[in-house]
């Protein structure tokens, strides 16, 4: 038995009063002379029979319709499947999950609040415990105004154990789920809740239509140059007519398209018009929800992928002779060369790769940044020996012991280099011995993802380990004509030139594009002294401030709205970033999703949900069975106190 208003219970003491006013009633008697003492005996024997069951009587009837009383206003309930326990507690626990999330956003507006309110008192007066939460994050309250429509996916962990860090759901003998949303893994996620009653307010999504990806070219894009930008797309199975693709570069209209609603990718081309960032929008008209029928993305056309070296000034100075070769040959790369005390001038927020030729000269706060950059995309080539801040990163296990020998060690190149680049060149130097190494750093064993070049011993000479989104190439010597000749070989520009040409491209366009969720991170140059602040302009227009942190680097955790997100100083935008929904919320749904076969109640009607909800409680009033046991109570006693206390003497 569980007692829905627990808190009358307090009031039980009250049970003693009749007994108490019984106690303390002074009983007045009359002196009566009488001849003979036989008529006095049987006068007492006589009071003492009408105390004894008249007396005794009422007063058990008044203490129990006290109690009874009490009991009913602390509306107990009995537990048919809970055994004979008696609690001062609730027994159901319900909760409303309400689908929040991007891709039930329409739905989530139009939801009745008024509804919501009604129904959970209504429930509340027949013994269930109220919660609601939205389903990103399965955050309990009691007020479901609190919930607000967001950008994300269902909460990725185990709900259970979301809920348990909140509420005690062990004193709860029922627990219910009752899912409000359109449908979208709501199987998948409440299979998981074992022991729990679970139902669903199924609102169907019709004529939904998404942009569920896109692919982009990468880096090296010039001005004047025309690109393409390949377009995924998802359809609703009640899909009634073509819709149209509008594509945006810069706010004007660069290309469109009509797609039919069979069509599922679509490719469409753009332009160069100005050189540097292309602030790219794609809108698909036709659709009835606003979540997924936009995509932005950001894509850096600035002519050249940017690569940025940091050198020991030499003689002769080889990465100016490569410069020189780049700029003769107009390749796609644009080459910036800097001395080690330039180290906080390297732009890294505009990905592409960093090379330095003395690994030696570097510091932790130096590492920390291109850890940064490597694993949101960039890429990183190192001569030489780091210490432990670089094995950490490229994973060795063991410290690196350095070789000089007076004689060149013989070279090899593995299958995997013949993979990825194009290696006829170098291969024709190794065979032909005029590759000569004096100076290397030996490891353990090869502890590299992939090694392209390798002494004859297997130690790795260049090769490349995966960090992140981005990867670090380590060539395994000195940077100098003392350690190797490669710096004064011809085939060393043309394979600089290849690794940086060689990153995946992918990785390049997704430095600048993210999801909602993600962190953003930009990378502003350490070597500015003004004192203006950085901000963060949002896609609402909203401005927040930012300083760097001690490798000065930006991370910004508010992306939680599709846009642009630009990171400026004064009037100049240092860095921008595109923020969309993920590609697995941005896909269309359908009207009817698979529910056969589970425990799962689904309805699309509230009343028909509410009735199924309340024939699986567990508790029954009991307090209406009081009422009428304390009108017989009432009955008996009125007619009890009515009895003349001469009654024994007609007997």
């Amino acid at each position: 038995m569980t007692f829905l208003s627990p808190y009358f219970l307090w009031f039980l003491p009250l049970v003693s009063l009749p007994i108490i006013i019984h106690l303390l009633a002074k009983r007045k008697s009359k002196t009566i002379e009488f001849p003979s003492l036989k008529f006095l005996k049987l006068l007492e024997q006589d009071a003492l029979r009408k105390f004894n069951v008249k007396q005794l009587i009422l007063l058990i009837i008044r203490t129990l319709m006290i109690l009874i009383i009490i009991l009913v206003f602390a509306r107990p309930s009995l537990n048919r499947n809970g055994g004979m326990g008696v609690y001062a507690r609730r027994v159901n626990l319900l909760i409303f999950a309400i689908d929040n999330t991007a891709s039930n956003q329409t739905n989530f507006n139009n939801l009745s609040r008024g509804w919501l309110k009604k129904i959970s008192a209504e429930l509340n007066e027949k013994g269930f415990q109220i919660q609601f939460c939205g389903i990103t994050d399965f955050e309990l309250t009691d007020n479901p105004d609190e919930i607000i429509s967001e950008y994300g996916s269902i909460y990725p962990g185990d709900i259970q154990k979301r809920l348990a860090e909140q509420i005690d759901l062990e004193q709860f003998r029922q627990k219910s789920l009752l899912w409000i949303g359109d449908g979208q893994d709501v199987r998948e996620s409440l299979e998981m809740l074992a022991e729990w009653n679970k139902f669903v307010y199924l609102q169907p999504t019709g004529n939904d239509h998404g942009i569920t990806n896109l692919k982009l070219p990468g880096q090296g894009i010039r001005s004047g140059e025309e690109y393409s930008v390949k377009v995924s797309l998802g359809h609703s199975l009640d899909s009634p007519e073509p819709l149209a693709l509008e594509l945006m570069i810069n706010e004007n209209r660069q290309n469109q398209a009509i797609v039919d609603i069979d069509i599922n990718t679509v490719e469409l081309n753009a332009r160069v018009n100005e050189a540097g960032f292309q602030y790219g929008r794609l809108h698909l008209g036709g659709d009835d929800h606003s979540y997924n029928d936009k995509r932005h993305f950001i894509l850096p056309a600035g002519g050249n992928i940017p690569v940025q070296i940091l050198r020991k000034i030499q003689n002769p100075d080889y990465w100016r002779i490569i410069e020189s070769a780049v700029e003769n040959k107009e390749i796609n790369l644009e080459i910036r060369i800097l001395e080690f005390r330039e180290i906080d001038n390297l732009n890294l927020g505009q990905g592409g790769t960093v090379i330095i030729d003395d690994a030696s000269t570097l510091v932790e706060y130096s590492w920390n940044r291109l850890e940064s950059f490597v694993a949101q995309g960039g890429q990183l080539i190192i001569f030489g020996d780091g210490g432990r801040r670089m094995r950490d990163l490229l994973q060795f296990g063991t410290p690196l012991t350095l070789e000089t020998n007076p004689m060149p060690l013989g070279l090899y190149l593995t299958q995997v280099a013949k993979k990825t680049l194009d290696t006829n060149p170098l291969e024709a130097v190794i065979s032909q011995a005029r590759l000569k190494v004096f100076t290397r750093y030996k490891i353990g064993a090869n502890e590299l993802k992939e090694t392209w070049v390798r002494y004859l011993d297997d130690q790795p000479f260049v090769g490349s380990q995966t960090l992140g989104e981005g990867r670090i190439i380590w060539f395994n010597t000195e940077f100098s004509t003392a350690a190797t000749n490669l710096p004064r070989l011809g085939i060393f520009p043309t394979l600089i030139l290849q690794f940086c040409q060689s990153q995946v491209l992918k990785t390049q366009s997704d430095l600048y594009n993210a999801e909602i969720g993600d962190t953003l991170h930009f990378f502003p140059s350490a070597g500015q002294s003004e004192n203006t602040p950085y901000n963060i302009q949002r896609p609402d227009g909203t401005t927040d401030y930012l300083t760097p942190d001690s490798n000065f680097v930006i991370h910004y955790e508010q992306a939680n709205i599709p846009g642009v997100y630009n990171l400026s100083r004064g009037r100049q935008i240092v860095q921008p970033l595109a923020v969309n929904v993920s590609t697995y919320e941005a896909q269309a749904h359908n009207r009817r999703y698979e529910f056969e076969n589970t425990d799962i109640f689904v309805s699309e009607q509230q009343e028909s949900l509410i009735t199924e909800l309340l024939d699986r409680q567990s508790g029954m009033a009991v307090w209406p069975i009081l009422l009428i046991g304390l009108l017989i109570l009432w009955v008996a006693e009125t007619y009890l106190s009515r009895i003349k206390s001469t009654w024994r003497q007609n007997v």
